[in-house]
């Protein structure tokens, strides 16, 4: 399956939640939180599931009766669109297709799971406790452990950042030296501060 990220989620963590003496609005540590939150959610983070509210659409074939949907949990099914070999859109009947938890249900019949490819668009992540548009799951508040391990992920490469250890640098031309965070280091740093808070959290298969 093919999997893409329509509209991504809002920080679930922000600077002034992350200790120290930095300002509520520090571009640097919104950054660090933004890049920490790419490795662990969604489509493209190694958790595999959804943390923040966001758009996802898999395309592929569905044409099971039930099949689980990646990367939940799913706030709501939005639509299905089917392709024919040439790219030809059409929008699949409503009614031969429900929701049930992070599970599609597809009618007995529907004559639409014959076609070249199907795009299947949600919406997915958590939601908080309260206040769900009609036809739209509560799907509870993002896990703290999540919120926790990004603020420590955060602090870890604050700390890493302050270190000449892990810093890269190159000469740009016609610019000067540029610095910057070795990106495999950080992703390592991340994965070794996560990986505990997160274990349970993890989804291997979908």
């Amino acid at each position: 399956m093919d999997v893409r990220v329509i509209t991504p989620p809002a920080p679930i963590v922000t600077p002034s939640d992350v200790p120290g003496s930095h300002p509520g609005t520090d571009a640097g540590i919104a950054a660090l939180i933004a890049a920490t939150t790419e490795q662990i959610d969604g489509p493209d983070g190694w958790l595999g599931r959804c943390l923040g509210p966001q758009t996802i659409e898999v395309a592929g074939l569905f044409f099971r009766e039930r099949q689980k949907l990646p990367f939940g949990p799913v706030i709501k099914i939005i639509s299905i669109v089917t392709e024919d070999e040439d790219g030809n859109a059409t929008p699949a009947d409503s009614s031969t297709w429900r929701q049930d938890g992070d599970t599609l249900v597809v009618s007995t019949g529907a004559r639409w799971v014959t076609d070249y490819r199907h795009r299947v668009r949600y919406s997915a992540g958590y939601n908080g406790t309260a206040g769900a548009a009609p036809g739209e799951a509560q799907t509870g508040k993002v896990p703290e452990r999540a919120r926790q391990a990004i603020i420590l992920s955060v602090q870890d490469l604050v700390r890493v950042r302050a270190s000449d250890a892990d810093i890269r640098s190159e000469e740009v031309e016609g610019v000067g030296t540029a610095t910057y965070l070795d990106s495999d280091k950080m992703a390592a740093v991340i994965e070794r501060t996560c990986g505990r808070l997160l274990s349970t959290l993890r989804v291997f298969s979908v």
